[in-house]
């Protein structure tokens, strides 16, 4: 008897089917029975590794025993006349049949109900090992396709460019791929007749096995670019091939064979952007041709750390808006004439400012020479302007305006600049400007999670709380760790929902996956303060205080002694360097603080003063001037 036939004899190859379905079944009922009981997802993995490691015991056990009247025996005990392995064939079949028919009955069920009835309960919607919607684990997450198409440009001009496979035999040639790549997207995002998707949104379809309609689906864009780059010796071979996503139809495709040189490089780039743009008949003006055939470098390996840079730059915590500093810095090291990568170091510097608490001011000193020199090398970067115009957000609004309109006229699919651009609209309370150039960058980016993060914030801010959720939710599918994400999740079930079991869980998050930003700290603190977890706040105090003064290092102190029950007097001090030295929330406690200093002292005249003082906006009572900067020091005013 053959082996395949004794295999059948024996039931081994039935079990198997069987025991296939089973664990179908089992992990299905134990998805649904472990989020009921609360428990971690965890769980649900020991189950299915359990199940993965005893298939091939079920196997061996199903060949080496056997059923019998008498009980369970050992196959070779048995006499093969009176052996009743046909009689536990059929009882197998049956079990089966009847596992199939349960597990098509459960993929039925599935299908019919609809998706809202599953989601309606946002209960069931938090994931219970940290209150956060669970990641979706394919290619592309749910919920976070294009916000909105732009009114200026027809969806055939809108294309999405891949990352490119790397077809060298050495791996170590994926960076010199990827800058390749990063590179033609900077250049075609300077077309303003066209619709380019960001690179952070297209690296998400790496690898992807996802059909082109589908990618263009979830970046509503109408053509793809895909390619691959080849790296031997002395030579480069780039193949590049331009897909209508609705016919699946070739609109364009070349074969780049030339000499590896950094002048070769770019040459081919230019091609490549100018052949896409006469592809699609986008119209090129005299200034984009001229940029299109611009070198930002010409050295290869600071092509390569500029990108490394990028893709360090979009995590927006503090580690890694360090170590793009490192990579910004390792770019100009190799080529100090490469303007891109110093305004790349100065955002990436007033980036980690803002996510480490440092001054603003203090940034500014860094980060002005550095886009004042890369405007010396090049005057004609959209970049730059957008990046200088940061430092007249707040002392010279109109310069700063000019400048974002300046650096979108020059890069008109430059993310950063419509990015930018709104939030400086939205603290001078324009919020419908805000959410339109917003929603632009989001359709240019729409797997941005900071770019979503600040449009579901500007969204809770204006009331619209449903687009809000929608939104921040999207942050962490995107990417799971992002940290802002889950604190302005964590900020809005606090004060959208009051919901402090989700808030806690959403910090506690952030706070994990961002240690070093003093604001999460701050959030966290103030919650577990508010909730009487006294020894929860000193511990994160105590962290903040290893990062060194900050501004919210010294509003957390002077909140704690406040809520414990501290007399005011011992918080004075600290009070009034706050409100002298900061602005929004920070200012308005300190202030309400030593307002309620004076009221114990019966100097209720002198605690209205200070608000008067410090807010001298809110003093016409008749007609205040409020905006998201002084909002809550109206509340702190209204209430002395």
């Amino acid at each position: 008897m053959s082996f395949l036939e004794e295999l059948k004899r024996r039931n081994v190859v039935k079990v198997g089917m069987l025991y296939g379905v089973a664990s179908w079944l089992i992990l299905q009922v134990a998805d649904v029975l472990f989020e009921a009981m609360d428990l971690p997802s965890v769980w649900l993995r020991l189950v299915l590794a359990i199940l993965i490691l005893g298939f091939p015991l079920a196997l061996i056990f199903s060949w080496v025993f056997e059923l019998t009247p008498e009980g369970i025996k050992r196959e070779r005990d048995i006499d093969r006349s009176s052996s009743i392995t046909q009689q536990t064939g059929r009882k197998v079949n049956t079990l089966i049949v009847v596992l199939l028919v349960l597990a098509i009955a459960a993929v039925v069920v599935d299908r019919l109900i609809p998706e809202t009835a599953v989601t309606s309960d946002r209960e069931a919607a938090v994931d219970k090992r940290d209150g956060v919607t669970p990641a979706v684990e394919s290619a592309v997450p749910v919920e976070t396709g294009p916000v909105g198409e732009d009114p200026s440009i027809g969806n055939d001009k809108s294309v999405a460019v891949l990352p490119f496979a790397n077809r060298s035999a050495n791996e170590a040639d994926v960076y010199f791929v990827d800058g390749i790549h990063d590179d033609i997207l900077t250049q075609l995002a300077r077309i303003g007749d066209l619709k380019v998707i960001s690179r952070t949104s297209v690296e998400k379809f790496r690898n992807t096995s996802q059909s082109m309609g589908e990618i263009g689906d979830a970046l509503g864009v109408k053509n793809i670019l895909e390619g691959g780059v080849q790296r031997a010796g002395d030579r480069v071979r780039i193949n590049v091939q331009l897909i209508d996503v609705d016919t699946d139809e070739h609109l364009w495709a070349d074969t780049y064979d030339r000499e590896l040189t950094t002048e070769n490089i770019f040459a081919i780039q230019s091609e490549i952007s100018t052949a896409i743009a006469q592809a699609l008949k986008a119209t090129l003006s005299p200034e984009e041709q001229a940029q299109l055939a611009t070198e930002q470098t010409q050295d290869l390996e600071a092509l390569e750390a500029y990108f490394l840079g990028r893709q360090a730059m979009a995590k927006r915590t503090t580690a890694a808006l360090s170590e793009a500093v490192g990579h910004f810095e390792r770019a100009i090291e190799l080529d100090p004439d490469y303007a891109l990568a110093y305004v790349a170091l100065a955002d990436s510097h007033a980036l980690l400012g803002i996510y480490s608490g440092k001054p603003f001011d203090e940034q500014l000193v860094v980060v002005r020479p550095l886009v004042d020199k890369a405007l010396e090398l090049d005057n004609r970067l959209g970049e730059a302007y957008v990046s200088r115009a940061q430092f007249h957000m707040r002392d010279d609004p109109a310069a700063a305006e000019a400048d974002f309109k300046k650096g979108i006229a020059l890069a008109p699919g430059y993310v950063t600049g419509y990015h930018w651009y709104a939030v400086m609209l939205a603290n001078e309370g324009r919020f419908e400007e805000s959410l339109f150039l917003l929603s632009k960058a989001a359709s240019l980016d729409p797997m941005s999670a900071i770019v979503r993060e600040n449009l579901g914030d500007l969204y809770g801010f204006v009331g619209r709380f449903d687009d809000s959720r929608e939104h921040l939710e999207a942050t962490i599918r995107i990417d799971p760790d992002f940290a802002a994400g889950y604190d302005s999740l964590g900020i809005f079930e606090l004060t959208v929902n009051g919901r402090l079991d989700r808030a806690v869980r959403l910090l506690q998050r952030a706070v994990a996956v961002d240690p070093g930003n003093p604001q999460f700290l701050d959030n966290l603190a103030q919650l577990w303060a508010d909730l009487g977890g006294y020894d929860e706040a000193d511990e994160l105090l105590q962290r903040m205080r290893v990062l060194g003064p900050t501004s919210n290092l010294r509003a957390i102190e002077m909140l704690l002694p406040l809520i414990r029950g501290a007399p005011y007097d011992s918080v004075l001090a600290a009070a009034e360097r706050v409100a002298v030295e900061n602005s929004g929330w920070n200012r308005a406690f300190a202030t309400y603080s030593l307002a309620l200093a004076d009221l114990e002292s019966d100097e209720g005249d002198r605690a209205l003063a200070r608000f008067r003082e410090a807010f001298p906006e809110l003093s016409d009572l008749a007609e205040p001037s409020i905006d998201d900067e002084n909002f809550q020091a109206a509340l702190f005013y209204s209430w002395i």
